[in-house]
């Protein structure tokens, strides 16, 4: 009996979700198109690669689903989905001649693919459209539960790429982020990056050839995809000996980050959740030191909801999956950063992956 990967059952689901809402509001159906983003992804678990391709998906509200990609050659890898396939030259080539009036869903939160040539293929046709990004939006922040076994999975991947870890004093940053990316794809991850920092208030950054000197902290964050998803991890690497300054760092990240999670209940404003972890900053006299967010959503892309800054008006929902994050970076002094997913339940919040090491005090 053949077993269907995780990421296509999941995109099953989502497309007659999707399909329900174009029959409701009265439309042919969805056109989805994304270039770098997930959005197909999402929906039909293929996951495009290569710079210049791209990938669409016409989701009817009665018949066939068809996946078209770019690159003719990628039509056998893309049929694994298991929806019929076919090259294709702009997305309105999925459209069938009948199609009036379709949803288009082409952004997320922070990226908008849609081009002015599809807006202008889709005039020339008098195809008429509706913007879908917001019911998706918010249909995402909500896993379902393949979801949530997908996004399991990824998180393995990014432990595992964490624990490969290791950095020597004379290494480059070049070296440590090529052991941790090396791990994460041979573990099946689609793609992996590994952002380093080295020494006490650094900032974490793409590989620039800097050298590890030695009694130099390291902060670690990778990002990844698999499975249909997208992961984000994080971790620090003390140095040898340990130093006090940093024990104490890592501690508190991790003491914050507790705090975070205890107040990740459903209905919890999401203003109160920031207030909980800086809070324990603030305890501490660091909270001006206080880098980034505390997290952010995870799904098919990054950020989703709920995106843990001040002032969005949201409140946490139950279903919901999300990188909790916690760094501090003090020139000179106190820098350190820990994080990982966690999934809302109606109880709580409570890790995704309890042995990982950005959740496993020892």
């Amino acid at each position: 009996m053949t077993t269907i990967p995780i990421e296509l059952r999941a995109a099953a689901v989502r497309r007659e979700q999707l399909r329900a809402h174009a029959r409701d509001l009265g439309i042919d159906g969805a056109l989805v198109y994304s270039r770098r983003r997930s959005a197909v992804t999402w929906l039909s678990g293929y996951t495009p690669g290569f710079i210049s391709h791209s990938a669409a998906l016409w989701v009817p509200t009665e018949g066939e689903t068809v996946l078209g990609v770019t690159f003719p050659f990628e039509v056998d890898r893309a049929r694994q989905a298991g929806l019929r396939t076919v090259a294709i030259d702009s997305p309105v080539d999925l459209l069938p001649e009948r199609a009036s009036s379709i949803g288009l869903l082409c952004r997320d939160l922070v990226v908008d693919e849609a081009t002015p040539e599809l807006f202008q293929q889709l005039a020339a046709r008098g195809v008429r459209h509706v913007d879908l990004a917001s019911w998706a939006a918010e249909a995402r922040e909500v896993k379902t539960p393949e979801e949530v076994t997908a996004l399991t999975a990824a998180a393995r991947i990014g432990d595992l790429a964490l624990r490969a870890a290791t950095a020597s004093p004379g290494e480059t940053d070049y070296v440590v982020a090529a052991r941790v990316e090396a791990a994460a794809r041979a573990a099946g991850a689609h793609r992996c990056l590994c952002l380093v920092g080295f020494g006490n208030g650094s900032f974490v950054t793409e590989a620039t050839g800097q050298r590890l000197e030695a009694g130099q902290v390291v902060g670690l964050e990778v990002s990844l995809y698999a499975f249909g998803c997208f992961m984000h991890v994080n971790t620090t690497l003390p140095p040898m000996p340990a130093q006090e300054t940093v024990t104490d760092a890592v501690g508190l990240c991790r003491s914050a980050r507790a705090a975070i999670l205890e107040s990740l209940t459903p209905g919890t404003g999401v203003d109160d959740v920031v207030k909980a972890g800086d809070a324990v900053l603030s305890q501490h006299g660091l909270l001006r030191f206080k880098e980034y967010d505390f997290g952010h959503g995870l799904g098919c892309d990054t950020p989703e909801y709920p995106r843990l800054i001040p002032g969005t008006g949201r409140t946490v929902r139950s279903g919901a999956v999300l990188a909790v994050h916690v760094m501090l970076r003090r020139p000179g002094g106190e820098t350190a950063m820990l994080g990982g997913p966690v999934v809302v339940e109606p109880a709580g919040a409570r890790e995704l992956l309890p042995e990982a090491v950005w959740a496993d005090p020892h």
